[in-house]
C-alpha cells in the first residue's frame, strides 16, 4: 500500500491512530523518567490531551497487566477457570 498510514487512520479507532502509536513509541523510548515527562509534554502539545492519554495508556499497559496478573483476585479467577475447564 502506498499510503498505509492514511488507510489505517481512516479505519482505526481513535486510540489506535498512527499519531497515538507514534506518541506512545516516542514516550516509550525515553532514556529516563525526566525525558519521559518532557516527551509526554511534547506529545500533549502536538496531539492534545485525549490522544496523549491514549498514548500514555499504551506505554503503561504492560505494567498494569503485570499488576493484575500478580493480584490475588486474578490468581483466584485463573485457578477457578482452569479447574472448571472440561477436557
Amino acid at each position: 500500500m502506498k499510503d498505509s498510514k492514511g488507510w489505517i487512520d481512516k479505519r482505526a479507532p481513535k486510540h489506535l491512530k498512527s499519531n497515538v502509536l507514534s506518541g506512545a513509541l516516542y514516550i516509550h523510548t525515553s532514556k529516563d523518567k525526566q525525558e519521559q515527562v518532557e516527551r509526554t509534554v511534547q506529545v500533549l502539545n502536538k496531539i492534545g490531551a485525549e490522544l496523549t492519554s491514549y498514548a500514555t495508556a499504551l506505554v503503561y499497559l504492560p505494567q498494569l497487566m503485570e499488576l493484575v496478573r500478580d493480584s490475588r483476585k486474578f490468581k483466584e479467577f485463573e485457578d477457578k477457570s482452569q479447574s472448571s475447564t472440561v477436557h
